[in-house]
């Protein structure tokens, strides 16, 4: 059962083609507003997905707040967001924020995210809604982090798929 799930949602994670390729890092909201290409493969990684995302979302308040009150020396806030990519599927990528206004966050996309490219590893500043934020982690400059829970989630999936069964 687990192998059949982990399998699903890796498939899911790993998108679907689309018809039209983005200009640009494309911030992906909900499976509505994706093209038509990536919807299905979005729904399914918001199916398997729903709990720790539900967890994340409910507690994003707070991280915010946090935030916004400042973290201690040497600690960010990464959010995970889905980015179209170049070559038409999407990926969960961790974004640094850079700052935060009402319920719009400015965030450091990596470079890779957006295309296969070798020569676009630049990071790319982008300005997206709180609704398009799938989980966050406040990591301190010792390496400790909080938050994370669709990562955790997945790496859970990840150890139960590598059990030996009997």
């Amino acid at each position: 059962m687990v192998k059949i799930l982990f399998s699903a949602l890796a498939a899911a994670l790993l998108g679907a083609p689309a018809h039209a390729q983005p200009a640009g890092p494309r911030v992906l909201t909900t499976a509505d507003a994706a093209p038509a290409g990536l919807r299905p493969a979005l729904a399914a990684a918001d199916a398997a997905l729903a709990g720790p995302v539900r967890e994340a979302r409910r507690t994003l308040a707070q991280a915010k707040k946090r935030y916004l009150a400042g973290l201690t020396e040497g600690g960010q806030l990464m959010l995970t967001v889905r980015v179209q990519a170049a070559d038409t599927s999407f990926r969960q990528v961790a974004a640094r924020v850079l700052g935060w206004h009402g319920s719009t966050v400015q965030v450091l996309l990596p470079g890779a995210a957006d295309s296969q490219a070798a020569g676009s590893a630049e990071p790319v500043p982008v300005s997206l809604p709180e609704a398009a934020v799938l989980d966050w982690t406040i990591r301190r400059a010792n390496g400790r982090e909080e938050g994370n829970f669709v990562g955790r989630y997945l790496d859970t999936a990840r150890q139960l798929e590598d059990l030996p069964l009997r």
